[in-house]
């Protein structure tokens, strides 16, 4: 037998994330609101020194966090609920922290159907000496479908805002 590689494991939980968040089938017939579907999403994080041993990624979906794993070259890829919200958190030592929204409300409408849809995009993490004391006011992106038509639409947010210090007063 052999090893099971980390592609099949980050599958295993990407199945594992999608079917904890879909509905009891036990219920009854699924709904008509397409619940059942997903949108595929990747990412490709990169960071200054090309090790994605200490990066997390956190994901935030109808207040159920899940950690998902990172391959060696940096790649994130998971099967998102349609009809939801998901918070994305890149995180990595000596880097600001970036967060990602993606709506998946709308993915099947208008000619899209019932096709799978797929989300990818690059998140490059800044380091925190070249930033001089600032971090991001919020998310720095925010990808959704239109309404009625389906079609991907992404805005993005560069607003800086200075860092908290943690350190002590002293009177």
């Amino acid at each position: 037998m052999q090893p099971r590689k980390p592609a099949f494991r980050v599958s295993c939980l990407t199945a594992l994330f999608a079917l904890s968040l879909s509905p009891c089938m036990a219920e009854g017939p699924p709904a008509a609101d397409n619940t059942t579907k997903t949108v595929v999403l990747t990412a490709w994080l990169q960071v200054a020194d090309h090790s994605y041993d200490l990066a997390t990624v956190s994901i935030e979906v109808n207040g159920d966090v899940c950690y998902p794993g990172i391959s060696r070259s940096g790649r994130v890829q998971l099967k998102l609920p349609a009809n939801t919200q998901a918070t994305l958190r890149f995180e990595h030592p000596g880097h600001l922290p970036k967060v990602v929204v993606v709506d998946t409300h709308h993915a099947q409408d208008g000619s899209f159907g019932e096709r799978t849809r797929y989300i990818q995009f690059a998140v490059v993490l800044e380091e925190e000496r070249h930033m001089a004391g600032f971090t991001y006011a919020g998310p720095l992106g925010n990808i959704g479908f239109e309404q009625g038509g389906g079609c991907l639409a992404v805005a993005h947010t560069y607003k800086l805002t200075q860092a908290r210090r943690n350190t002590a007063v002293q009177f």
